[in-house]
């Protein structure tokens, strides 16, 4: 797990940003390469606009439908794109990350103290990481892996992932949390790669999906 470039991420953005307040960008707007940045305050960004890159520290970043972005990233927020968005990636320290159906991410969606949600026919085009947060995807295809520590998983619904399915052990900061995570794999869910459980886990996997080899020295049916 990339701990380090997460923190930095909210160093990086503290220091670019220049903007004391929310930004709102209407609908329709086409201006593919303007920046909008933010310290105090959300982003907004209406429906079927174009712009760029979309950076806060202490805001929320909500995306309307049909929306091509650049980077979504904030620190102390939420992320929400609703159906249809586009976007290079997102990225949020502390706030969840909430993806509507037929999103293209081109990257990868991280938290560290979020959930992370991929609505039907999304495509991301890395992976999904969490720390302390649950993972899910519905229908989604993930090109990439899916990593956390103590969040629980669920795939469901012909799910694709290309790459692991990995629950990290818990080291440093993060090695209080004592609870089980759950990894659901549902209904014609595909993992690629194999299922690595580094700690004690719940499973359940339906008798419809395919995953490659399931490693791990302790595991326990859901």
């Amino acid at each position: 797990m990339k701990y380090v470039l997460i923190v930095l991420l909210a160093i990086t953005i503290t220091a670019n940003a220049g903007v004391f307040g929310s930004e709102k960008v209407a609908a329709g707007t086409k201006s593919p390469e303007k920046d909008y940045d933010s310290v105090n305050g959300s982003i907004t960004v209406g429906d079927k606009a174009h712009v760029d890159n979309l950076d806060t520290v202490n805001g929320s970043i909500r995306v309307g439908e049909n929306a091509i972005v650049g980077k979504a990233e904030t620190v102390n927020g939420s992320i929400r794109f609703k159906d249809g968005v586009v976007a290079d990636h997102a990225e949020t320290v502390n706030g969840s990350i909430d993806l509507g159906s037929s999103c293209l991410i081109k990257g990868h969606a991280e938290t560290v103290n979020g959930s992370v949600t991929a609505g039907m026919g999304c495509v991301l085009e890395s992976g999904i990481e969490t720390v302390n947060g649950k993972i899910t995807a519905i229908g989604t295809e993930v090109d990439g892996k899916i990593e956390t520590v103590n969040g629980n998983i669920k795939l469901d619904e012909g799910t694709v992932v290309s790459g692991d399915v990995i629950i990290e052990k818990s080291t440093g900061w993060f090695n209080s949390n004592k609870k089980v995570p759950q990894v659901y794999i549902g209904k014609n869910v595909v993992v690629k790669g194999d299922l690595i459980f580094k700690k004690k886990v719940k499973l359940f996997v339906a008798d419809s999906a395919k995953v490659g080899e399931i490693i791990g020295d302790d595991i326990v049916d859901m």
